[in-house]
């Protein structure tokens, strides 16, 4: 694809997404039923802000009224585009632990056993697969609560708003909530998957040990979930690509370890039970590093168990790659940096969230600052502009908790890996470096994995530094560290908050208040 060509692709998708975007903020408009967005300029939006403002807004809109047709085939192109910009894989790159195993029946191959194989990842970027199995919740009617980092809640945002409203088709039909271990079937519209399977599974105490029949409705859910793939269409390519999230874990409180157990014995007994299945893969898709290793030697212990096969080895980490589906806009980005022979590289809010930084997810203002959900607070994001504090200590307390919280923000491999990229392909030795980052992000983090301060621009500020509200002078800008330091042992632990009497920063020079420079 010519860069010419994603030029104009860009173009009208983000055409396409502020067009649906003033509808949808007209349309709250009118119900009186405002979102953060409803007073925000859309032409000052840049595309990761006008994606996630769209995503919120659909997030929290009910699947009646029907959006009009238009809408949603300007939604649909938006998402599109935005799909085609993330990095994927294809289901039939994922080296599987457990091979497909074919055997010669009267001179024809037969299937004895499906290809079963782990993946860490998100869900929506599987290409090459037939289904993918939701996580739902009663009401099947996907997540409403903007930004939650739920299974239920990416699903509907990369599909966009016609699943909504095939899952309330399904629903009216029906009359009643979702039953636990089911499985119900829709399209998958906007995402890599075909077809969408969702499934209810137990939801019990979080700490709390499974009671039989928890465990024996989980293990429902998986046999629903295969029955219901079973009943599907062979693709024409003849692969039936099943991929299984971690039903029941998460908010759903199941530990992953019994949850793990489950759903591997579940789904190899339903295999073994069912020789002549059109099922050719199962991939279990999870989300973490620890649940990865759960389901790799578990796998193992059962390919052990059963005597038909040796345990599994698993290759080394630098020998056990996945091909990335290379996309037509992957592929023009490639092109354009291989052949440039300088770099700019203009980041914005959305590479700190691909780092879990993410300044929308009420996720991560709930594990780290609950103590100010009492203002109102839902994110990070709400708190810019805030004016209404009840006193400076209250205000300080804050600055200091989001302070810590980028201090003490781990490693991320995506800036590991771009910095890595950057200056082998970029730096030079004798200081004749050929790239330069600009970015709107106050974190550090590009200066925290390797990049040199003196090519690094942050003209919205850095929280490195605080600075005198009145600007009384030049260098009235002082380092945040000795504040931080001084404050960080007098906060409370459970309210987060400072004393009353402490003494909040103040301007040396002036004795004004000093504001974050950001």
């Amino acid at each position: 694809m010519s860069s010419e060509h994603h030029a104009r692709e860009h173009l009208t998708a983000r055409a396409q997404m502020h067009r649906a975007l003033r509808f949808l903020l007209d349309e709250e408009h009118t119900s009186k039923q405002y979102s953060r967005f409803a007073t925000c300029d859309l032409d000052t939006l840049d595309d990761w802000h006008a994606m996630t403002a769209l995503k919120t807004m659909l997030c929290a809109r009910p699947a009646k009224p029907l959006l009009p047709l238009d809408i949603k085939e300007a939604i649909d192109t938006a998402l599109a585009y935005d799909l085609a910009s993330r990095a994927q894989v294809s289901a039939l790159d994922i080296d599987p632990i457990l091979p497909r195993r074919l055997t010669d029946r009267e001179s024809g191959k037969h299937q004895s056993r499906p290809s079963i194989s782990v993946w860490k990842g998100d869900i929506t970027t599987i290409r090459d697969c037939t289904a993918i199995v939701n996580a739902a919740n009663s009401q099947m009617l996907g997540c409403f609560i903007p930004g939650h980092k739920c299974i239920d809640n990416a699903i509907h945002a990369s599909a966009g708003p016609k699943l909504r409203e095939a899952c309330y088709a399904l629903m009216e039909e029906q009359g009643c909530l979702e039953a636990e271990g089911q499985a119900k079937v829709t399209p998958g519209y906007n995402l890599n998957s075909k077809y969408v399977i969702h499934t209810v599974g137990p939801q019990i105490p979080r700490g709390s040990v499974p009671t039989v029949e928890q465990a024996r409705m989980l293990a429902d859910c998986y046999r629903s979930c295969l029955q219901a793939a079973e009943e599907l269409p062979v693709p024409e390519s003849g692969r039936k690509v099943l991929v299984f999230c971690s039903i029941s874990t998460g908010i759903f409180g199941f530990p992953s370890a019994e949850a793990c157990a489950i759903a591997v014995r579940t789904v190899l007994e339903w295999l073994s039970q069912h020789c002549n299945s059109t099922i050719t893969d199962v991939v279990f898709d999870v989300f973490s590093e620890s649940d990865l290793d759960l389901y790799r030697h578990r796998l193992s212990e059962l390919s052990c168990d059963d005597g038909k096969s040796p345990g599994v080895v698993f290759p080394a980490v630098e020998q056990h790659i996945i091909k990335l589906y290379d996309s037509p806009n992957i592929q023009a980005a490639r092109t354009i940096i291989q052949e440039a022979d300088y770099l700019i590289i203009s980041a914005g809010a959305g590479l700190s969230a691909s780092a879990g930084l993410d300044y929308t997810s009420a996720d991560l203002f709930s594990q780290h600052l609950p103590g100010f959900k009492k203002y109102g607070f839902r994110c990070l994001y709400d708190v810019f502009g805030f004016q209404t504090w009840p006193s400076e200590q209250a205000r300080w307390s804050y600055f200091m908790n989001h302070l810590i919280l980028i201090r003490d923000w781990p490693q991320q491999e995506l800036y590991s890996n771009l910095w890595r990229t950057i200056s082998t392909r970029f730096a030079g030795d004798a200081g004749d470096d050929r790239y330069f980052v600009r970015t709107s992000n106050a974190d550090g983090l590009f200066v925290r994995h390797g990049f040199p301060a003196s090519r690094v621009s942050t003209p919205q500020g850095h929280y490195a530094q605080l600075q005198c509200i009145r600007k009384c002078r030049k260098d009235a800008v002082f380092d945040a560290a000795p504040y931080i330091a001084a404050a960080e042992p007098h906060l409370d632990p459970v309210t987060q908050h400072l004393p009353a009497d402490f003494p909040v920063p103040t301007c040396p020079y002036c004795n004004s208040n000093l504001d974050l420079c950001a």
